[in-house]
């Protein structure tokens, strides 16, 4: 499948192309991963990527059209500031860092994978109990790293370490 970027568009399936990435990754230390790896792999880590954000992270707003195909550009989501609104023709550039990051790391692992304790929070030993995960929590992070989560503040509903608390 070929890499579609159009900003809104109804087969896009990524959100930046490998020439972003490429330039991205040519002022980044530690990118060699990327400057080695073919334009096909790095098309695929880029779409795949794009589909993990999109799978895992809860977006603020909504999406600017219902004939978009991935979740950005979205609306009402403010900027860093606080003061304007994204607008429905850009993307944020840290949600581009985002996919870049995500990309690089699914080079060296696999993070479409489940992790081998998926869907389990808590496991002891003595008189042994096991505790299921909802799902939400524990099992995400490993398919997002914690870092990703940290560049899409301000993106996400819930983003880095956080957990909502609810007094009864």
């Amino acid at each position: 499948m070929a890499l579609d970027a159009t900003i809104g568009g109804a087969t896009a399936n990524s959100y930046v192309t490998v020439a972003e990435a490429s330039a991205y990754f040519a002022n980044r230390l530690h990118g060699d991963a990327w400057s080695a790896s073919t334009n096909q792999y790095e098309a695929e880590a880029l779409i795949t990527a794009s589909q993990q954000l999109d799978w895992y992270i809860t977006w603020k707003g909504t999406k600017a059209s219902v004939t978009q195909a991935l979740d950005w550009p979205r609306t009402g989501v403010l900027d860093d500031l606080g003061v304007d609104e994204y607008a429905s023709t850009v993307l944020p550039a840290k949600l581009k860092v985002a996919v870049f990051e995500l990309a690089l790391s699914s080079l060296a692992t696999d993070r479409t994978n489940d992790p081998s304790l998926a869907g389990i929070s808590e496991i002891r030993a003595g008189s042994l109990q096991i505790k299921a995960d909802d799902g939400v929590y524990t099992s995400t992070p490993s398919a997002i790293p914690d870092k990703v989560r940290k560049i899409l503040k301000g993106l996400s509903v819930r983003s880095g370490n956080s957990v909502r608390l609810i007094r009864a």
